[in-house]
């Protein structure tokens, strides 16, 4: 496939968007199972790295922007990874020698 600037871009931002979402949904609902029980209890400090629970959300967990960034850097990898996948030129060079007597 031939190298582009679109493509790069568009595969990095669907990707980091992607991540975005499986992460305030599926992970969200991996990691936090009762958002209830964090009324009693405290979080443990992964949780409290990536996720709030503050008055407004009435000490509910929610996503922070510090697991917003993260999302989206680690989708940004992936999707430039995904890109020179696709775009990696597969040459191989064959050497052959001959064998004098």
């Amino acid at each position: 496939m031939k190298e582009s600037k679109t493509l790069k871009w568009t595969l990095i931002s669907i990707c980091g968007i992607g991540i975005v979402l499986t992460s305030f949904t599926v992970l969200y609902e991996l990691l936090i199972p009762d958002i209830c029980y964090y009324h009693t209890h405290e979080m443990n400090s992964f949780l409290s790295l990536f996720y709030s629970a503050g008055p407004a959300s009435n000490g509910h967990p929610e996503p922070n922007i510090l697991n917003f960034i993260v999302s989206l850097l680690v989708g940004g990898i992936i999707g430039n990874g995904i890109y020179k996948l696709l775009t990696k030129k597969t040459e191989l060079k064959i050497k052959t020698t001959t064998n004098t007597v």
